[in-house]
């Protein structure tokens, strides 16, 4: 008589999965932790587009060199990592090679840039120009500009290219005069709703923004000026947004002072209802 043989078999491992939008948040909540997104990029292939969302949000280039290995590296835009990019960080020593048609073609694969930062500060790049960014990233919210010598002209014709533009940045150091080059503004331009920051130049950089002919409509602005114009510029401002602005800055700093943000020696801030122009300047 035989006796039936009893198969028990045995799970060594158990398999347990988290809902994707409590996985999404708990990987949003270390979006500051590099070395644990790292982690979790190897650790299963499920995570990795949740985990690239974080390690490439912000792309910053010094040189070409990087953009050189950046194209190699990534030949076929659809399979480039510039897609999970929401911030990207130009310096200087890469602005005079947009005119170059590979970076042009490069630049593009950042189509979800929501925030533009170029510093060109330190050499004249009056002569460079931005065409190749035009429009280069549909969502582009953002846009903060420091510079020594930069053509106006140039940068507000970058500006109007990108109609959801919200914030606006500008910051000057060690101005040797006003840069007013002529410029025919286009038909339209963004609402530019959100927050207005300018830090030197201020007279050739007003004259500009009330020239586009889509109308300001800052939130907040904030102003920091070198010369007995800029109380008379910020108001030009100020009523150009009378509608819209919530928050407004003016600092100073004496004449023939470097202007520099660390420098300032005077802040005032008034803070009005909307529909009021703030028209007291210490």
């Amino acid at each position: 008589m035989s006796v039936p043989r009893l198969v028990v078999k045995a799970q060594t491992a158990m398999s347990c999965s988290l809902p994707p939008e409590i996985f999404d948040l708990i990987v949003d909540h270390l979006h500051n932790e590099r070395t644990t997104l790292e982690s979790c990029c190897v650790a299963s292939k499920s995570w990795v587009l949740w985990t690239r969302n974080h390690l490439f949000a912000h792309i910053r280039f010094d040189a070409l060199r990087p953009i050189k290995s950046w194209m190699q590296v990534f030949p076929d835009p659809s399979n480039s990592l510039s897609h999970h990019a929401r911030t990207l960080h130009l310096c200087e020593q890469v602005v005079p090679t947009l005119t170059d048609p590979d970076v042009g073609r490069w630049i593009r694969t950042f189509h979800r840039v929501e925030n533009l930062y170029m510093d060109i500060f330190g050499r004249d790049y009056y002569g460079v120009s931005f065409v190749q960014l035009h429009g280069f990233s549909p969502t582009l919210k953002s846009l903060t500009l420091v510079y020594t010598s930069v053509s106006l002209k140039e940068v507000f014709n970058l500006i109007c290219s990108f109609p959801l533009l919200e914030d606006l940045g500008f910051i000057r150091y060690a101005p040797t005069g006003p840069i007013i080059d002529e410029w025919n503004p286009p038909p339209a331009s963004p609402k530019l709703t959100g927050s207005l920051r300018i830090n030197g130049g201020l007279r050739s950089i007003v004259r500009r923004l009330c020239d586009l002919p889509g109308g300001l409509h800052f939130s907040k602005i904030s102003v920091f000026h070198n010369n007995d114009e800029g109380p008379t510029l910020a108001t030009d401002l100020v009523s150009k947004c009378s509608d819209t602005l919530e928050s407004f800055t003016i600092s100073h700093c004496a004449p023939g002072t470097l202007v520099s943000a660390s420098m300032i020696s005077r802040h005032l801030t008034a803070v009005r209802e909307r529909r009021r122009v703030w028209d007291t300047f210490a």
